[in-house]
């Protein structure tokens, strides 16, 4: 008897410590997997599953990249990419994991330089809300004034010699000025410039910070997952760009890869072959045929010249005629603008003569 009242303790005691021990783990897990804001995947309940399953159950529980290395690259994303619900949910989630107001200023002061002034204005106004939401000071502590360097060292003296004044702009005000301001580290200002890079498909932006980053102390791996983060924030083309441009850093660096389709990102071939096309395009809600009309139209929108060359020849091998692409092409080019449209004829064009077929009436 007194030994089974001994075991009994010892149950209760190791039970009590687990207990206590998620009680103080659980503000941790909750801020890496936040409960779905109320309706927003109701229209859309697949879209929901992919968020609990892939993006907060996987993605942001990966160890390549902290929960404020991910939350910063995320914030600077989601303002370039103008989306500003999904920036307010994000700014207090960064602040939920380490950002400080200071550097959430700092992150929309940097991004705007790669991604446009207005984006800088949307988010510095949604930053405003989410301060005030949470008491927090109007301005931000830590945040230090304008000091524009005299007479600084130009790190691009020859750039843009037709356009002086963007010259001058990049080298005394973004390089001289912005990336040496001490609120955010040249590493974190490197993976934000990757990140918003990847996001905007902007390849030459991609290229030279990748090398960029690797001189800053961002390593392969995080590279890696920086790519593999933002994919689920600005769409599976933008990942696939990016890993294409980075494997050809990695290579001129003579950096070990390994093999696979993207040996720079090698989550991203996982990926795509289970959520991309494993699962979702074998859905039975849409036929083949429907999901490259649908891929087609997008990517001919966004510019992403690479993958629409793949996905007008995966919509031929699924039954789409000549007549329907041609179509397609007309009508996306009245919601996206003439240059997108000429860029797809032009593309449709070297796809049907690669394949030997005629041009459409």
């Amino acid at each position: 008897m007194p030994g089974l009242i001994l075991k009994f303790r010892q149950v209760f005691c190791i039970r009590l410590l687990s207990a206590l021990a998620m009680l103080l783990l659980w503000p941790a897990a909750f801020a890496q997997q936040p409960p779905p804001p109320s309706g927003a995947y109701d229209a859309a309940p697949y879209l929901g599953q992919v968020r609990n399953t892939y993006v907060y159950g996987d993605i942001w529980e990966r160890p390549g990249l902290s929960a404020r290395d991910r939350s910063m690259i995320t914030v600077a994303v989601n303002q370039s990419l103008y989306a500003t619900y999904e920036l307010r949910l994000h700014m207090g989630r960064a602040l939920d994991n380490g950002v400080t107001q200071a550097e959430i200023s700092e992150i929309i002061a940097h991004t705007l330089w790669y991604s446009g002034f207005p984006t800088g204005v949307n988010a510095a106004r949604v930053a405003a809300e989410v301060f005030e939401e949470r008491g927090l000071p109007a301005s931000p502590p830590g945040a230090s004034s304008r000091q524009p360097p005299v007479n600084p060292e130009l790190e691009f003296p020859g750039a843009f010699q037709q356009t002086p004044y963007l010259r001058d702009l990049l080298n005394q005000v973004v390089y001289a000025e912005t990336w040496k301001r001490a609120e955010l580290s040249p590493r974190d200002r490197s993976m934000i410039t990757v990140a918003v890079g990847t996001a905007m498909y902007a390849s030459s932006e991609v290229r030279y910070h990748v090398g960029r980053a690797l001189d800053n102390g961002v390593t392969q791996d995080e590279i890696s997952e920086i790519i593999t983060h933002v994919t689920f924030y600005s769409g599976f083309p933008t990942g696939v760009n990016a890993a294409r441009v980075t494997e050809e850093v990695f290579e001129a660096r003579g950096l070990p890869m390994g093999d696979g389709r993207f040996p720079a990102v090698p989550y991203l071939d996982e990926l795509i072959d289970g959520l991309v096309y494993g699962e979702t395009w074998t859905r039975e809600q849409l036929s083949a045929r429907d999901r490259s009309l649908a891929t087609i139209a997008v990517t001919l929108g966004n510019y992403q010249t690479d993958q629409l060359r793949v996905h007008l020849n995966r919509g031929l091998d699924n039954g789409l005629t000549t007549q329907e692409i041609s179509e397609l092409i007309a009508q996306v080019t009245l919601y996206t603008g003439f240059p997108s449209g000429v860029n797809g004829s032009r593309i449709f064009g070297e796809v049907l003569r690669e394949r030997g077929m005629p041009l459409p009436d």
